[in-house]
C-alpha cells in the first residue's frame, strides 16, 4: 500500500485581509467551493495522541462525514509533509475498521476506548484548484472561523496550499506574492495544537531556543542546514507576539509576556547571525537574505534596549531612591516613550516584510542555495562537521582567551567587543553540543554563561544611561540618581568578581 503523505504550506492571514484575498483569488477565473466545516477532535483524558503529534478528527460537510487521522511528520517554515489517512464514514462516529492497518498501528487499541471528543473547529472553508509555477496542481483553501474548546474560544484565518501534483517549489512562489500583498506569516501550528493548547487552557508563551539536533555522521551542509532551521523556527514561533501592539491584552498570554516575544526574537536573529559566521567558509547566505536579516535586527534593537530599561535596570535601582514621587513620575515619562519606540518597531518590522523573508529563507534551504557558493572550503573527509566544529570553537577560543587576559588594560569598547566575542563562543557551543561528550562541556558553557552575564549588565547600564540622557523630560532628581547609580555599575565591570570569572575561564581546558 502507499502511504499517503500530505505536502502543505499553511499561512497565517490577518482577518482583515480575507475579504481582499478572496477578491484576488476571483481573478484567477477558478470557481471556488464554498463550505461551512465541523470538524471534532479526539484525546486521551492525558492528550496521549497530542503529545505522540497525532490528529485524529471526525469532520462534517453538510450531510457527509470524514474521518482523519495525521502524523507528526516534517514542519518547517509552514512547509509541512506528513502521512494523512482519510475516509468517509457512514455516521458521525469512528470507524476504526475503515482505517488501514499502518493507521490502526498508531493508535494501540488500548487506547481507543479512551478517546473523547477534546474540542472541536468551526469555519467556513472556501477552496480554488489552480495552478502553479512549473504546472503544478494546488488546492487553496482559505479557512475563516475558531477553535472551540469548552467555553474557550480562539480565532483562526488562515490559507492552506496542499501541493496535489508537482514540486513543492511551487508552494513557495505562491506563498511568496501573498506574503508581500496580504501581510501573511508562515503558519507551523495545526488546528489540532492550537485546540488541544485551548482544551488544556495552557498559555501561550514567547519561544526559547529549543535543543538543536546533530549529529557527528551529519555532512556539513545538513549541519549548516538543521541550525538555520533551528534559529528561523525560533523567530518565526515568536514574530506574532512581537506584532501586538505593547500592554494591549491577548488572549492567555502571560504577564511581561509581549517584552519577551521581543527579546527571544531578537535572539534567534543573533543565534541565525552567528550561525552564518559559524559556517560561512562552506556555506554562504546570499545578500538580499543577509540584508533583510540586518534589517530585522536593528528593527528589534531599541525596543529591546528600552525594555531593559523600563523592567529590569530601573526596577533594581528604585528601591534604593528617597525621591519615589519623582521616581514615578519620570517612570511614567520613559513608558510612554517605550511605548512610542515599540510602535515604531511594530511599524518598521511591518514595512520589512518577515513573513516574505522567511518564505525566502526556507525556500532558499529546500532548494539548497548554498550549493551554488563557489570554491567550497575543503575540510576533513572524517566527521567534517565534527572537524569544521572544532576550527571554529578554536577561532572563538583565541578571541576570548585573548580579550581575558588583557581585560584590566581594555577600554570601554574593546571590553564590549569582548563580550560579544563570549556571547558568540556560548552560542557556538550550544549549536554544537551534541557533537561533543555534555559531561566535559558544562563548566566551559557555565563560565561563557556567567562572563555574559557579567558584562551585559555593564552593557545594559551604558545603553540605560544612554536612553535617560536622550529621554524627554524626567525629573532631574530620579535621572540623576540612576545615572549616578549606573555609572558606578559601568565602572565596577573591571572589579574582582569579573576579573575573578575570567581567571577561572582561561585555566579551563578545551573539550574539544
Amino acid at each position: 500500500m502507499n502511504v499517503p503523505l500530505e505536502i502543505e504550506l499553511k499561512l497565517a492571514l490577518p482577518p482583515a485581509q480575507a475579504a481582499a484575498f478572496v477578491r484576488r483569488m476571483a481573478r484567477r477565473r477558478s470557481v471556488p467551493l464554498e463550505q461551512d466545516l465541523v470538524t471534532l477532535y479526539f484525546d486521551t483524558p492525558d492528550v496521549a495522541l497530542s503529545a505522540a503529534g497525532l490528529a485524529l478528527r471526525l469532520r462534517r460537510s453538510g450531510r457527509r462525514w470524514v474521518q482523519t487521522l495525521k502524523t507528526e511528520g516534517e514542519r518547517a517554515g509552514g512547509l509541512s509533509r506528513r502521512v494523512e489517512f482519510e475516509m468517509a464514514v457512514k455516521r458521525g462516529a469512528l470507524d476504526w475498521s475503515r482505517f488501514p492497518p499502518e493507521a490502526r498501528a498508531c493508535v494501540p487499541e488500548v487506547l481507543r476506548g479512551t478517546l473523547a471528543p477534546a474540542f472541536e473547529t468551526h469555519f467556513h472553508r472556501t477552496v480554488w484548484q489552480v495552478r502553479g509555477h512549473g504546472g503544478a496542481q494546488i488546492e487553496v483553501a482559505l479557512d475563516v472561523g475558531e477553535v472551540r474548546a469548552g467555553e474557550r474560544r480562539e480565532p483562526l484565518c488562515e490559507i492552506e496550499l496542499e501541493l496535489k501534483a508537482g514540486h513543492a517549489d511551487a508552494l513557495f512562489a505562491l506563498a511568496l506574492d501573498w506574503a508581500d500583498t496580504f501581510d501573511c506569516l508562515p503558519l507551523d501550528t495545526s488546528k489540532a495544537e492550537r485546540g488541544a493548547r485551548l482544551a488544556r487552557g495552557a498559555a501561550s508563551a514567547p519561544a526559547k531556543a529549543a535543543p538543536l539536533r546533530l549529529d557527528p555522521h551529519m555532512s556539513v551542509e545538513a549541519g549548516f542546514a538543521a541550525t538555520v532551521q533551528h534559529c528561523l523556527a525560533q523567530f518565526q514561533a515568536n514574530l506574532p507576539g512581537v506584532l501586538s501592539p505593547l500592554g494591549d491584552p491577548r488572549p492567555h498570554a502571560g504577564a511581561g509576556a509581549e517584552t519577551e516575544y521581543v527579546h527571544q526574537a531578537r535572539v534567534a536573529l543573533r543565534r541565525l547571525r552567528a550561525a552564518l559566521r559559524l559556517y560561512r567558509k562552506a556555506c554562504a547566505l546570499p545578500e538580499p537574505l543577509l540584508d533583510g536579516l540586518r534589517t530585522l535586527v536593528a528593527v528589534l534593537g531599541p525596543a529591546r534596549d528600552w525594555d531593559v530599561l523600563c523592567e529590569e535596570t530601573l526596577p533594581a535601582i528604585a528601591p534604593h531612591t528617597h525621591d519615589s514621587a519623582a521616581w514615578m513620575a519620570g517612570m511614567q515619562v520613559l513608558e510612554a516613550q517605550r511605548r512610542t519606540v515599540h510602535a515604531g518597531m511594530r511599524e518598521a518590522l511591518a514595512a520589512a516584510r518577515p513573513g516574505s523573508w522567511l518564505l525566502a529563507m526556507q525556500r532558499w534551504l529546500q532548494q539548497h542555495g548554498w550549493r551554488q557558493v563557489p570554491k567550497p572550503q575543503r575540510l576533513a573527509q572524517t566527521s567534517p562537521l565534527v572537524e569544521l566544529a572544532r576550527r571554529a570553537l578554536r577561532r572563538g577560543q583565541r578571541r576570548v582567551m585573548a580579550g581575558a587576559r588583557a581585560f584590566p588594560s581594555l577600554a570601554a569598547a574593546q571590553r564590549h567587543a569582548l563580550r560579544i566575542a563570549i556571547k558568540r563562543q556560548r552560542y557556538a557551543v550550544e549549536f554544537f553540543e551534541p557533537l561533543f561528550p555534555a559531561r566535559r562541556q558544562v563548566p566551559y558553557l557555565a563560565a561563557l554563561r556567567r562572563l555574559q552575564d557579567g558584562l551585559g549588565r555593564c552593557n545594559d547600564a551604558h545603553v540605560g544611561a544612554a536612553l535617560l540622557q536622550g529621554a524627554g523630560p524626567v525629573p532631574a532628581p530620579m535621572a540623576a540618581f540612576a545615572c549616578g547609580w549606573l555609572a558606578a555599575v559601568a565602572a565596577g565591570c573591571g572589579g574582582d568578581a569579573t576579573a575573578t570569572e575570567l581567571k577561572i575561564f582561561v585555566k579551563l581546558r578545551s573539550y574539544w
